[in-house]
């Protein structure tokens, strides 16, 4: 018989890692845009201007599988250029999670114990599977945040990058620190999530993570950004693990998750959660700055594929 998931379920956006000083999606643009390579680029400073939404830059730009005949065809060094962009920019990110020291600065410190009470109060049954999804590439996680009862571990991979707060975790990263995601019968025992220890929060990176490399030799990143999530998921054997794992949790029946920092326009994201909340009674809490009138107003919008289910469960 397998071991019982926890009810409450915690997951995470930008939002989250703002409260660190992390960059939302509107920040990430202006470093994007500003890079020199980018800036060398008309094609894409037009572009960009256009949508102010880096992430659609990034798919019109690299993906060449559009059937669209009039659709614009990007040169290699423009593909090169926001490429190169968007990793400068998780590096610089990066760089706002090694350079938090909290002992410095008694706001930073108040946060940190606060996020950190946050996922000790989630986790203090040690007779449950815990489980801490997020849809942040970032690594402040990684970097700041211990658990009082548990590890907090991302399955397939062994162990944590760093101790969170010791002076190995304000390093950054070097080339050769990335890792390489696992595959094939390394990722057998995370198929079912009632077979997962009961002893670690599992952390679950659903589209990947600044500092991993894809097991796709002509992929130079492990980041999941642009208009085709639910493909880069699916070309990838360990995000196609985490999302099935994200279907079982959510879908177990009774389940309470608390969202921190998510602007829901995954519409992938979206679905799950609002078949969770239709057939298996699952409850929604979320931590926002968004006034509640503005925020039920986005959600109930009609372009909003998902929102009014969602809203049900809230």
């Amino acid at each position: 018989m397998g071991k019982q998931i926890s009810n409450t379920v915690l997951m995470t956006g930008a939002g989250y890692t703002k409260n660190f000083g992390g960059l939302l999606a509107d920040q990430m643009w202006a470093k994007i845009f500003n890079h020199e390579e980018v800036q060398d680029k008309p094609a894409l400073k037009d572009l960009l201007f256009d949508t102010f939404d880096y992430e659609s830059v990034y798919h019109e730009v690299c993906n060449d599988d559009d059937t669209n005949s009039e659709k614009k065809i990007y040169t290699v060094d423009e593909k090169n250029a926001i490429r190169t962009a968007i990793l400068e920019a998780y590096k610089k990110l990066d760089v706002i999670a090694q350079k938090y020291i909290p002992v410095r600065d008694d706001s930073k410190h108040h946060v940190l114990i606060g996020a950190k009470k946050i996922i000790d109060c989630l986790t203090r049954d040690m007779s449950q599977i815990n489980f801490f999804f997020t849809l942040n590439q970032d690594l402040f996680v990684e970097r700041l945040i211990s658990c009082k009862y548990k590890n907090i571990t991302s399955p397939g991979f062994e162990g944590r990058i760093f101790i969170p707060n010791s002076s190995e975790s304000q390093l950054p990263l070097k080339d050769n620190d990335f890792v390489k995601v696992p595959t094939g019968d390394k990722l057998d025992n995370i198929k079912d999530a009632t077979t997962l220890s009961k002893n670690e929060c599992h952390y679950i990176k659903l589209h990947g993570s600044f500092g991993w490399k894809s097991s796709d030799p002509d992929r130079p990143d492990m980041l999941v950004i642009g208009r085709n999530k639910e493909r880069q998921i699916a070309n990838e054997l360990l995000l196609t693990r985490y999302f099935d794992l994200f279907d079982q949790v959510l879908f177990k029946g009774g389940i309470k998750l608390l969202i921190i920092g998510y602007g829901f326009r995954d519409d992938h994201i979206n679905e799950v959660i609002a078949k969770a909340v239709e057939k298996h009674d699952m409850k929604i809490y979320i931590i926002s700055k968004t006034k509640p009138r503005k925020f039920t107003n986005e959600l109930s919008a009609e372009d909003h594929v998902y929102g009014k289910q969602i809203l049900k469960g809230l």
